[in-house]
């Protein structure tokens, strides 16, 4: 072993006919984030996306519960989340998680937070609804943004 807790096996590029990200940056294993990476990671064992630190990532920012994504963002240091989110391509990561995670870490602007496409993929549909991990992350990322709550005009009586 390597010191990571598992064998990234460089040469290996698909599992069982799937193709997995190549080894980039891999994270060491632990009990939390392997139990993080079963449950975001359907194309082989949970070291396969590990050896990929921002595969693994951008699939905690699509698929991660909101107990995963806070525990990783402690547990993962800025540099790689930022390697991330700049390395996407499209079909990487939808466009909700980009914007969220790119207001979070200073990437994407206020304005563009609510610049949703009229054509986005149904995953980027639910944060259009106000759901909490769109709040929070909006928060988080500029806290003295205008929330689109606030009212722009007074009511007529």
């Amino acid at each position: 072993m390597n010191g990571l807790g598992y064998d990234p096996r460089p040469t290996l590029t698909h599992w069982r006919g799937t193709p997995i990200p190549p080894v980039d940056d891999p994270l060491s294993t632990s009990p939390r984030r392997r139990r993080i990476a079963e449950s975001i990671w359907w194309n082989g064992p949970p070291w396969t996306v590990l050896r990929n630190a921002s595969a693994y990532l951008r699939h905690v920012m699509d698929y991660g519960s909101d107990e995963d994504i806070a525990y990783t963002l402690r547990d993962v240091n800025e540099r790689r989340w930022l390697a991330a989110l700049r390395s996407a391509r499209p079909g990487n990561l939808s466009c909700g998680s980009y914007v969220l995670f790119g207001a979070y870490f200073g990437l994407v602007g206020d304005a563009d937070i609510y610049r949703w496409p009229r054509n986005a993929h149904m995953k980027d549909i639910k944060p259009l609804a106000d759901d909490t991990r769109e709040a929070t992350y909006r928060r988080h990322a500029r806290p003295n943004a205008p929330s689109r709550e606030t009212p722009t005009a007074e009511p007529a009586p």
